[in-house]
């Protein structure tokens, strides 16, 4: 979905049930995947969709969305991460579904095992996992898991860099 479609549909999800629904069925698995990715079972999944889409439906002014997947997937974020306050937790990296990573991720971390790849990535400072796992999980470039952490692009290419040399080193060292 295109920006200008995603900011059509948005200004009339209110009243329009089928802007509502081209919104919901695109993005809803995107959301499960990012949710589930990102959070694991530490959160409720349904119960986050609920939050971003009941989100979208109250805007009385919506803004002109630049990124909606970005923007989506940080309501998300702040759902997920309300889910967890509440509970008084914070989020373990390591809690994370068993889905299977995209080849290059199994070649860059030259982990045997998809659980070994999320346990090393499990041991990086938060802020690290993160752009790992956007960049070589999720499939975002750069650029745009840059615009998702709020990060420069500069930022995200050293932080980038430097989580994967961390992986690497985490990766020898575990042989």
């Amino acid at each position: 979905m295109t920006s200008e479609a995603f900011n059509k549909y948005l200004k009339r999800i209110r009243t329009d049930e089928k802007a509502f629904r081209a919104i919901y069925e695109y993005y809803l698995p995107k959301i499960k995947y990012h949710v589930l990715s990102k959070y694991g079972r530490s959160v409720d999944f349904e119960d986050v969709a609920h939050d971003a889409f009941t989100k979208l439906i109250r805007l009385e002014d919506p803004p002109e969305v630049e990124n909606p997947t970005a923007w989506i997937y940080k309501i998300c974020d702040n759902a997920a991460n309300d889910q967890i306050s509440a509970r008084g937790g914070e989020l373990p990296l390591d809690e994370r579904v068993d889905a299977s990573p995209p080849p290059s991720v199994k070649t860059l971390a030259d982990a045997e095992s998809e659980s070994d790849y999320f346990s090393l990535v499990g041991k990086l400072e938060r802020s690290d996992a993160e752009i790992v796992l956007l960049i070589t999980f999720e499939g975002y470039n750069l650029k745009e898991a840059a615009e998702i952490l709020g990060l420069s692009h500069v930022a995200a290419r050293q932080k980038y860099s430097r989580a994967l040399k961390k992986l690497k080193i985490l990766l020898n060292g575990k042989r």
